[in-house]
């Protein structure tokens, strides 16, 4: 059963914006609950998982990219439903799974429910996670991979000036953020991500075990099934 917040303060845009969803989701059921403002949708939060939040940006005059900006490093995704369309590109770019404009219709509802289901790559140039209890942005960039680590994943930083790697503990999973990701990001095995861009070479070892090197020198397993696709993506195929 896929768990949804709702923020919207208005009852009218609500009352739609609701049945349009139940009506998307199709068979599947849902839980969905409504918050009219951004102090609920905070204290709602802190004691229920969700799976996907839907947010106006324009909350009884309050911003709701504040709330974006904190809760974009969990593992749920974010779809905006907002009037404000001028903020589209700053919301993708820091990872919102999609940005529906109102007014809405049923068929771009219907739209954003098949891409949460459905790993589509996307073009974001941040991730946001947690360091300090303060909200950083990762640039898509400097990510040299992503390690799976039970429900959550590690990121692995370029080395910066011989100092080493930086390692970034994120809320969602390997499939979660491949959708956030530009189609460059590949999974060479059930535990990593990485960009093809930061491949030098595929090596074989003996028992038809693979790895790829990175630029850095650094190798990492291919899972048998992912090799014809990884040479597929190598030669641009």
């Amino acid at each position: 059963m896929k768990k949804v917040l709702m923020v919207e303060d208005e009852f009218m845009v609500a009352k739609r914006l609701k049945r349009f969803i139940e009506n998307a989701f199709d068979e599947q059921k849902i839980e969905l609950h409504i918050c009219t403002n951004l102090d609920d949708a905070y204290d709602y939060l802190a004691d229920h998982p969700i799976d996907v939040l839907f947010l106006d940006l324009n909350l009884q005059g309050k911003d709701g990219f504040e709330l974006l900006k904190h809760t974009l490093c969990e593992s749920f995704h974010t779809i905006i439903v907002s009037a404000n369309s001028d903020r589209a590109i700053d919301a993708f770019d820091i990872g919102v799974l999609d940005f529906v404009a109102k007014p809405f219709t049923q068929e771009r509802i219907k739209k954003a429910i098949n891409r949460l289901q459905q790993q589509h790559n996307g073009a974001s140039k941040y991730l946001t996670y947690k360091y300090l209890g303060k909200i950083e942005l990762l640039p898509i960039e400097d990510i040299l991979y992503i390690k799976a680590d039970g429900h959550y994943s590690v990121i692995v930083t370029k080395a910066q000036q011989n100092r080493g790697t930086k390692q970034i503990l994120h809320d969602k999973n390997l499939d979660k953020l491949l959708t956030l990701l530009s189609p460059d990001f590949i999974r060479i095995h059930r535990s990593y991500v990485l960009p093809i861009s930061n491949i030098k070479a595929l090596l074989s070892e003996e028992g038809s075990k693979y790895n790829v090197q990175l630029h850095t020198g650094e190798q990492l397993p291919i899972g048998r099934t992912r090799l014809s696709t990884l040479k597929a993506k190598i030669n641009g195929e």
